[in-house]
C-alpha cells in the first residue's frame, strides 16, 4: 500500500469513525461513547494520566496563571517558567543533559533532523520502510538521499547501506522505537553497531515507548541498556504522560541546535494547560513506578490470553497487540460483536497495518484482570 492511498483510507476512516463514535469523556479503562460506558482497548492513554486529578488540577492552576499560552515565539518573548520547568524535568527524567519542548510531537522528528543536517552530521537517509509518517515526511524534507529497508530487518538495512553508501560518506539510520500497530520494538542495538561500523547515527520516534519500557520508562534504547553519542531520540507527552507536545532529551549542543532551528523558534509554544500537565505526568511516572509494573502485568495476561486464541502476540512488556484475519469485513464484523457486549477495540487502517487493516487491542495499567479476561472470552466466543 502507498503512503497516499494509507493517508486516503485513514481520512475515510476517520470520517466513518466520527459518524459512529462520539467521545464523551477523558480516555480510560471505562469510557464513554454515545452516551454509553465501555470497555475501552484502544488509544494511548496507558495509564489514564489524562484523567488524573493531579494532573488536571496542574493544568487549571497553569491556565489561570499563564493563560491559553504565551501567545509568542520562545525567540521572542514567548518562554516562561513553566516551559523552562518541562525541559528541565524532561532532562532529568530521561538523564540527559539538557531538552527541548516542541509544540507537537510530530514536529521533534523534522527538528532532530534539521538539526543533524546544520551540523553535517550525515549524508544518506536509511529508514524502516513502515517508520511512522512523521518520520517519512522528515526524512523526504531532508532533501538527501533516502533508502528504506524491510521492516525491524537489520541484515537488509546493512546490506542496503553497504550497497548505496559512497565511501566517507554517512548514514543516518531512522525507525520507530515502538511501532504503533503490532507494538514491535525495534532492534535499536543492531542498528547501533551498524551505525558505529559507518561511522553514522541512529533516531528513533519513540512515541509509543517513552513511559512505557525501560526500568525507568526512559524508551527503547534504555530497553536496550545503551547510550552513546550517535544514539538521539525523540517523543510525545500526548500518551503515557497524559500532556501535550513534543519533546528531545540529549547533550547541550545537540539541544542549543534544535532551540536555534526554525521549527523551536519560530512557533508559538504549548498551551501552558497542557505544559503543566506533561510536566505533571513526568513527575507522576517517576516517582510511581508500580504504574509501570502494572501495565507490564496487564500486557502480559492480556497477551497470553490472546495466544491462547491462536493470536500471535509477543511476550514483551508493550501493552499493544494487533492482528490481522481474512477480510476487511471480517475484521470489521468481530468488532461490532465486540460492540454489543460493550468492549471497544480497534479495527485500524494505518501505516504498518497492511491493505485490509488490523484488529488492535491496548491495554492501560488501569484495567482490571475482570476487563482483560472479559475480553479474551468474547473473543474467544467470537473467533
Amino acid at each position: 500500500m502507498t503512503r497516499l492511498k494509507a493517508e486516503r483510507e485513514i481520512t475515510d476512516m476517520i470520517e466513518n469513525i466520527e459518524e459512529k463514535f462520539l467521545m464523551e469523556s477523558a480516555p480510560g479503562a471505562v469510557t464513554t461513547f454515545n452516551g454509553k460506558e465501555y470497555s475501552y482497548f484502544g488509544g494511548t492513554s496507558y495509564y489514564e494520566l489524562h484523567k488524573n486529578e493531579q494532573v488536571i488540577n496542574s493544568a487549571i492552576a497553569a491556565l489561570k496563571k499563564y493563560g491559553i499560552t504565551s501567545s509568542s515565539s520562545r525567540s521572542s518573548y514567548g518562554t516562561t517558567q513553566l516551559l523552562l520547568d518541562v525541559e528541565q524535568e524532561a532532562a532529568q527524567y530521561f538523564n540527559c543533559e539538557d531538552a527541548v519542548y516542541l509544540a507537537s510531537g510530530f514536529l521533534t522528528d523534522m527538528a532532530a533532523v534539521q538539526a543533524f543536517i546544520n551540523k553535517n552530521m550525515f549524508d544518506i537517509v536509511f529508514i524502516d520502510e513502515i517508520s511512522h509518517y512523521s518520520n517519512d515526511y522528515a526524512s523526504k524534507l531532508s532533501g538527501k538521499p533516502v533508502y528504506k529497508f524491510s521492516h525491524l530487518d537489520y541484515n537488509d538495512l546493512e546490506t542496503k547501506i553497504a550497497k548505496y553508501l559512497p565511501p566517507n560518506k554517512k548514514p543516518l539510520i531512522i525507525s520507530d522505537g515502538i511501532f504503533p500497530i503490532h507494538g514491535r520494538i525495534a532492534p535499536a542495538d543492531k542498528y547501533a553497531a551498524i551505525a558505529n561500523k559507518y561511522n553514522g547515527l541512529v533516531w528513533l520516534d519513540e512515541a509509543h515507548a517513552l513511559g512505557i519500557i525501560g526500568e525507568k520508562g526512559r524508551g527503547t534504547f534504555e530497553h536496550f541498556g545503551m547510550q552513546s553519542t550517535n544514539l538521539f531520540f525523540g517523543g510525545t507527552f500526548s500518551k503515557a504522560f497524559g500532556g501535550f507536545g513534543g519533546i528531545i532529551p540529549g547533550e547541550k549542543s545537540f539541544i542549543k541546535e534544535i532551540r536555534n532551528n526554525q521549527i523551536q523558534s519560530g512557533a508559538t509554544p504549548v498551551p501552558s494547560a497542557a505544559a503543566a500537565a506533561s510536566l505533571t505526568g513526568m513527575r507522576l511516572l517517576k516517582s510511581n513506578p508500580q504504574f509501570r509494573i502494572k501495565l507490564w502485568e496487564n500486557a502480559k495476561r492480556l497477551k497470553a490470553g490472546l495466544r491462547q486464541l491462536g493470536i500471535e502476540a509477543d511476550e514483551t512488556h508493550v501493552p499493544i497487540a494487533a492482528w490481522t484475519m481474512k477480510s476487511k469485513s471480517e475484521m470489521e464484523k468481530l468488532q461490532k460483536e465486540l460492540l454489543k457486549k460493550n468492549i471497544v477495540i480497534q479495527f485500524i487502517q494505518y501505516v504498518g497495518a497492511g491493505d485490509s487493516g488490523a484488529l488492535r487491542i491496548v491495554v492501560f495499567s488501569t484495567h482490571t484482570a475482570e476487563q482483560i479476561d472479559n475480553l479474551i472470552s468474547e473473543l474467544k466466543r467470537i473467533i
